[in-house]
């Protein structure tokens, strides 16, 4: 029977898939641009020092610390900085205009710099490029728990979050979009959606641990189903019997046929047996003595009647 409190498996599924996903590689330019972009919009802080623009990222996982060094060297040959404060891991990126502006999260006209309100069109239509952008934003601001199936996504503006659905809906992964304090939270609560969005970023183990848990749950409840239909059933027979042996008790068991004779008795001696343990017990079938136990109900009801004339 599933627990109360979430399992060791529960609990560390999501820290477990983030490490997972940060360690898949990126391929592409696209890809590297992509998840960059996810990253700077849903957990990316800029730091503006006069011309200078900066951007930093705060984490945990040192794998997505070596991603993120890793893809921004690449695509624009930034030396990133990490700086570590304990289990805090910082990225820097010094003078992050230009791979800002590659990764669709600022645009420049002329001396004019404006922050993008949408999802690139450019992660959007490359399908390789749309699930690094969804891996990114998991690693940003995605969190995943199990004890009531639900994953979900933070974005701090709408028009992103929309995108973000539809991006998602493109994959066949249905999600729905809420507002929550000062943030868009896009989420999912259905199991076979979190699976297949786990799929999707790459986290293979994370799946396969994922849907070991859904299972067993499926299993335990299919037994506490079973099980209380058997005690609804256990009840109902009791009280079915407790009746049969009160209107057998008034009977005349001599005046019965040598069958139904047997039958009453049998049902007096043993109230506790189903229909199929008084069959075994008399020889016969279980419709055998269904029909004998009607057959003395109809008596006993003739004789009541006949009393009350």
């Amino acid at each position: 029977m599933h627990a109360d409190k979430p399992t060791d498996t529960e609990r560390n599924l999501c820290s477990d898939s983030k490490a997972e996903i940060a360690e898949k590689p990126l391929h592409t330019r696209r890809e590297k641009a992509a998840f960059l972009s996810a990253l700077f919009v849903t957990a990316g802080s800029l730091l503006i020092h006069g011309e200078n623009i900066a951007v930093t990222l705060s984490t945990r996982n040192t794998a997505l610390a070596a991603a993120v060094r890793a893809a921004s060297e690449s695509l624009g040959g930034r030396q990133c900085r990490v700086e570590s404060d304990g289990h805090n891991r910082t990225i820097v990126v010094e003078n992050a205009l230009p791979l800002l502006k590659s990764c669709k999260v600022l645009a420049a006209d002329g001396e004019t710099i404006t922050v993008c309100e949408r999802i690139a069109t450019e992660w959007t239509e490359d399908t390789g490029a749309a699930a690094a952008y969804v891996r990114g934003a998991y690693l940003g601001s995605g969190s995943l728990s199990i004890a009531k199936y639900h994953l979900e996504f933070s974005f701090s503006r709408k028009s992103i979050a929309e995108d973000f659905v539809a991006l998602l809906a493109q994959f066949g992964i249905a999600a729905r979009c809420t507002e929550r304090k000062d943030r868009m939270v896009v989420y999912g609560k259905d199991s076979q959606q979190i699976s297949d969005c786990l799929a999707l970023m790459g986290a293979g183990k994370a799946v396969l641990r994922f849907n070991s848990v859904v299972v067993e749950r499926q299993m335990n409840g299919n037994i506490n189903r079973q099980q209380n239909c058997d005690l609804h059933n256990i009840d109902k027979q009791v009280d079915t019997s407790l009746k049969q042996c009160a209107y057998l008790r008034e009977l005349d068991l001599q005046s019965l046929s040598a069958a139904l004779c047997e039958t009453a008795r049998a049902r007096l001696d043993h109230p506790e047996m189903s229909y199929e343990q008084l069959a075994a017990v008399l020889g016969v079938s279980k419709s055998g003595v269904k029909n004998r136990l009607r057959r003395l109900q109809e008596i006993y009801d003739k004789n009541k009647g006949e009393q009350g004339k």
